[in-house]
């Protein structure tokens, strides 16, 4: 019949088609630096498998430990495919905690010009990490809300949780 399944593009209901406008205009006018994308993200500590096998009709039974496990974070920016500054973290973000990695961690392994975007986290002060920019000579190009398509890091991230949950998936097998 010459259909074939393909993944959705979305986007989201929240998203202002005006803000992505201005924010692409702007990324367009800031061509001639290379980009720096900036992301955190999350893993969960606690991994168990959710299928098994049985015989048709049989339900199989399992227990799941009811206590809360630590979640592990990881920051990092993404420049021509490469994860830079990377640095895991057990609590969680704050503003404070996020200046301190972007002005001690990040901004020193950059050299060339370059445009550094980043999404519109609450602890992301926008006005702080403009001067700390400017200090050292990038520009900031803040994301719009409810973007992250036009954020390659999240693509990153998704590869990194997917291939830790099959090898820890893998590893269960032999315990």
């Amino acid at each position: 019949m010459g259909y074939t399944r393909k993944k959705k593009n979305h986007t989201y209901y929240e998203q202002t088609p005006e803000k992505v406008a201005l924010f692409l205009k702007n990324f367009n006018s800031l061509k001639h630096l290379a980009p720096v994308y900036i992301d955190e993200t999350g893993f969960d500590t606690y991994f168990y498998r959710k299928y098994g096998r049985s015989l048709k009709g049989q339900i199989i039974r399992g227990k799941v430990s009811g206590r809360r496990y630590q979640r592990s974070s990881l920051v990092a920016g993404l420049t021509n495919g490469d994860l830079i500054a990377p640095m895991a973290y057990e609590e969680t973000m704050t503003s404070d905690f996020f200046e301190v990695w972007f002005q001690k961690f990040l901004l020193p392994r950059l050299n060339t010009p370059l445009v550094i975007i980043v999404d519109n986290t609450r602890f992301h002060r926008m006005a702080k990490l403009e001067v700390l920019c400017e200090e050292f000579g990038y520009k900031l190009l803040p994301l719009t809300p409810y973007s992250p398509e036009y954020n390659p890091i999240e693509k990153t991230w998704a590869h990194i949780k997917k291939n830790l949950k099959q090898s820890i998936t893998k590893l269960q097998y032999f315990v």
